[in-house]
């Protein structure tokens, strides 16, 4: 049990994540069927794009511990793994502006109905201090900028 212990936040994380974007998904499909497509044909783009950017430096990747459990796999198949080592601020802006940009754009859709909207918000947070409290704490990743184990 104690080896399972460590993916439990990484899936639960990754879970809840997903919700709040299908969440979002529904109310652009709602919206118009065009945005909710662009909306689901960017999605992949932008994890993966963060992967690239993020994910190849994790020293987790090749000993498949990864603490999001699912994403190690993906980037050990798609991507060449780099050496562990400090993120310059290139590759930060590259893995995270991407994925904050498809956030925020499509939140004027999501303004359209409140209830939708502050659902995708709590659990996009709820997501959030999961990663930060239950999956940081645990990593060794100490090259990551906002690792509280860091060197």
């Amino acid at each position: 049990m104690a080896a399972m212990n460590y993916k439990i936040p990484g899936l639960l994380s990754i879970s809840i994540m997903v919700i709040a974007l299908a969440i979002a998904g529904y109310q652009l499909f709602m919206s118009s069927a065009l945005i909710g497509i662009l909306y689901v044909l960017l999605l992949p783009v932008v994890f993966l794009n963060l992967l690239y950017f993020y994910c190849r430096k994790c020293p987790h990747i090749p000993d498949n511990s990864c603490r999001h459990v699912i994403f190690g796999p993906i980037v050990k198949k798609l991507f060449r793994l780099e050496k562990p080592s400090h993120y310059k601020l290139s590759e930060i802006f590259l893995a995270l502006f991407p994925f904050v940009l498809y956030i925020l754009i499509f939140q004027y859709w999501l303004f359209q109905n409140t209830y939708l909207l502050i659902s995708f918000w709590i659990l996009l947070l709820t997501s959030a201090i999961i990663i930060r409290f239950g999956v940081c704490t645990k990593c060794k990743n100490t090259h990551c900028p906002g690792c509280p184990n860091a060197e």
